[in-house]
């Protein structure tokens, strides 16, 4: 499920990179298995599935980028189809400009909140160049207008394929741009910096390289080092063996921290991906937490109630309570009664209980019971804010109730 975000100019080659990544993906992988059944021993498990997940489509075409609305419903579209295609059996690519660097903070949230994978290939094709990409489609769509009967390989004299000395010859039919919007793209662009973690690990394809580094690129991904990987020559022996001799045990011990399971010597190379607040998913809020809340913190204060009205007198309740040195309220669903100390029933300025003033007035217990609710509304959610520990319905009753008898205990 790791995924691969492409960046570049408009008319940069963003799709031929992108189809040449996919095929490459798949070429490699047939080379990894097939080492696998000559006996090597490799470290990929199963196949991985390659989704390239297109910007533009007939539905959205490359005039959405004239008004923010229409950019915007496109680059929705984009997304949900990358999260229907992120799973953990593919390696997913993304292809378009994706030049904004909040879009690509929002895809690696992404690939981190299903703790996957996820690099940047920045296509480094050159201004000028993309804007002759762009004006040869241009001359290709007013021929076409001018005289459907030619074919496109005549009339397309600069193709959107990245290596001139490239063996392949591919047919460009890729749609252009207005002119002016093609400039407006280009001053908009925000590259990709090493300085972000959003952007690494970065990956640049400059214009005249007729294959992207997909070797790093999987490695980077998966972990796993493809065995087409060229071994060191012996003129490269003697430096290699130099660098090994200068390695520090702390540099062995950070190479040390991989997951199991990847790479030549046993150790996956694959970053360990752990999820942040920001990309962890909220666990499942019960539907009828908030209602559990305020039924039982109103039978508290109900219960409290209807004592007060059987009891309105102080020394009444003294008198009837089975202790004598506070009164007890038995509230309905908690284990242990309401206790007000003696001391403090008595000292009221009258000798009611709910009374103005008096120390289970209702008013009071109203008020104490919404801001109960308020502070507590996080841990009965159990969401993000909810620390470590969580309150669960049964307790509701309990938790409150000792929080009205503390409160009434330390007014005084």
């Amino acid at each position: 499920m790791p995924l691969v975000v492409l960046t570049g100019y408009p008319c940069s080659g963003l799709t031929h990179r992108a189809n040449q990544l996919a095929s490459l993906f798949e070429k490699h992988q047939d080379e990894v298995f097939a080492a696998a059944e000559a006996g090597a021993q490799v470290s990929l498990k199963s196949r991985y599935k390659v989704h390239v997940v297109a910007s533009h489509d007939s539905s959205h075409p490359r005039i959405v980028y004239d008004h923010a609305r229409t950019e915007k419903e496109a680059r929705a579209v984009a997304y949900a189809r990358t999260k229907r295609v992120l799973k953990r059996d593919s390696i997913v690519i993304l292809d378009g400009m994706n030049y904004i660097k909040g879009w690509r903070y929002q895809l690696w949230c992404e690939a981190k909140a299903a703790q996957t994978t996820c690099c940047v290939v920045h296509v480094g094709t050159p201004v000028d160049q993309c804007v002759a990409n762009n004006d040869a489609r241009l001359r290709r769509d007013a021929n076409k207008q001018a005289d459907p009967t030619t074919s496109d390989a005549k009339t397309s004299d600069t193709q959107d394929t990245p290596a001139p000395d490239s063996a392949e010859s591919t047919e460009d039919t890729e749609e252009a741009y207005p002119s002016e919007l093609l400039n407006n793209l280009i001053f908009r662009y925000e590259e990709p910096s090493t300085h972000s973690r959003w952007d690494k690990p970065l990956f640049t394809v400059p214009w005249a390289d007729a294959e992207p580094p997909v070797a790093d690129i999987f490695e980077a991904l998966t972990g796993v080092v493809l065995p087409s990987t060229e071994a060191p020559t012996e003129t490269a022996l003697p430096s290699l063996i130099d660098s090994l001799k200068s390695t520090t045990i702390s540099d062995v011990a950070s190479t040390a921290t991989g997951t199991r399971g990847g790479g030549r010597g046993g150790l996956s190379t694959r970053a360990r991906i752990i999820p942040h607040q920001a990309t962890v998913q909220a666990a499942a809020t019960d539907s009828n937490a908030m209602y559990a809340m305020e039924k039982r913190t109103s039978g508290v204060v109900t219960a409290i109630r209807n004592f007060t009205q059987a009891y309105p007198s102080a020394e009444v309740a003294l008198a009837q309570s089975s202790r004598n040195d506070a009164i007890a309220i038995e509230v309905p669903e908690t284990a242990i009664p309401i206790l007000v100390p003696s001391h403090v029933a008595m000292s009221g300025t009258t000798d009611e209980l709910a009374a103005a003033g008096g120390t289970l007035a209702l008013p009071r217990l109203q008020r104490l019971r919404r801001q109960w609710i308020s502070l507590n509304r996080s841990y009965i959610g159990r969401g993000h804010g909810s620390g470590g520990g969580a309150l669960s319905v049964d307790q509701i009753a309990d938790a409150f109730k000792e929080s009205v008898g503390s409160y009434e205990i330390t007014r005084l």
